[in-house]
């Protein structure tokens, strides 16, 4: 797992969790939303990657409603981002009610 320099939860009842590996030449990132509050919840999220490598940037962006009961931990995706030792990648995990953030995670990845 990488060190998160940055992190910010908005609402301490919703969670948003990143959790990042590295293995054979991928950095394998897995979103997860835990729902703290006493209720059960209809939420979207929105998953972005910014990745800085020797020959540019290049942007990929992940989007979906999902629903969540209370204490849940669901996974909302899985992405598999080829890596080098050059690459870093800016990664930011936010879940919305409606138009309101609710929870994010950021997490910059440096250069391996």
């Amino acid at each position: 797992m990488y060190d998160v320099n940055y992190m910010t939860q908005t609402e301490s009842q919703y969670v948003a969790q990143m959790d990042t590996q590295r293995e054979n030449g991928l950095l394998l990132v897995s979103n997860m939303f835990e729902n703290n509050s006493q209720q059960t919840v209809y939420l979207t999220y929105k998953f972005r990657c910014i990745r800085v490598s020797a020959t540019g940037k290049s942007a990929n962006s992940q989007s979906g409603s999902f629903v969540a009961a209370s204490g849940q931990t669901i996974s909302l995706s899985k992405t598999a981002l080829s890596i080098r030792p050059t690459d870093s990648y800016d990664l930011l995990l936010e879940i919305y009610d409606g138009n309101q953030l609710v929870a994010k995670q950021e997490l910059k990845v440096p250069e391996l």
